[in-house]
């Protein structure tokens, strides 16, 4: 009869290392996208991070940039641990995925929170600065960032062309006889924005665009966040799992 510790874990090593190296494999690729959703975002659509009041869009796509090339590295080490047999790696491994858990989880919780204020902020931020900067000389990009947000979401103004007749650009008289910027034209053709009640004109406000755009994002990052969270679970079980058996296989007496 043989000995307990002749049997074979329930888990062959070699299988361990080989789920857990594929695991992390595809966990790099997922961090790699992850990186780029975020680069493609700050890079494409930095234009509408700039009209906000604050920064927290932009600081979520950096966390975003930031998360997918900590995955990477954290990614890279569970493969070096796995084909290693480095338990030393592999509890490194470990610790560093609990925390990394532990931190998307709180940012997509509170990413999905914060889309509950987004319209709020959204109509405190868009009228202020609507009226205070658009048209100024100091402030072309605002501006230009403002006429590509009305083309790009057929929209006009914050609440809507009407904001117009309270700017400084349109009381101190920089807007001439324009009721309103021409990116608020369905078609720019014609001074359309001439009239005081346009009919070729945006009449819905960006506000409502933008927080639809915002909130969509937002509920992306928050999804991705939570949605790999869960999926590094995964690889927390199969660390440990061959952690234990590594140890194990040290501690069998011969």
């Amino acid at each position: 009869m043989g000995s307990p510790y002749d049997k074979e874990p329930c888990c062959g090593i070699s299988l361990l290392k080989y789920i857990l190296f594929i695991f992390n494999f595809i966990l790099l690729l997922g961090g790699a996208g992850v990186t780029g959703i975020g680069l493609w975002t700050l890079l494409k659509k930095w234009e509408y991070a700039s009209l906000l009041c604050d920064d927290l869009y932009t600081i979520a796509t950096y966390v975003l940039i930031i998360t997918g090339g900590v995955i990477i590295i954290i990614a890279a080490l569970g493969c070096f641990g796995a084909q290693q047999e480095q338990k030393c790696c592999l509890l490194i491994y470990f610790t560093l995925l609990v925390i990394l858990c532990i931190g998307e989880l709180v940012v997509g919780i509170y990413v999905y929170i914060y889309r509950e204020y987004v319209n709020t902020e959204l109509e405190r931020c868009l009228n202020g600065t609507l009226v205070d900067n658009y048209g100024m000389k100091d402030q072309e990009g605002f501006s230009l960032a403002y006429d590509n947000l009305q083309r790009t979401f057929r929209c006009c103004g914050a609440a809507g062309y009407a904001d117009y007749q309270l700017t400084t650009w349109k009381i101190s008289g920089e807007a001439g006889n324009l009721s309103s910027p021409d990116s608020c034209c369905k078609s720019e053709s014609g001074y359309c924005a001439v009239r005081d009640h346009p009919s070729n004109i945006y009449h819905t406000g960006c506000v409502d665009r933008l927080t639809d755009y915002f909130s969509a994002h937002l509920a992306i990052i928050g999804a991705v966040c939570m949605a790999i969270a869960g999926v590094q679970i995964f690889g927390l079980v199969f660390s440990m799992c061959l952690y234990c058996h590594l140890r194990y296989e040290e501690q069998e007496p011969y």
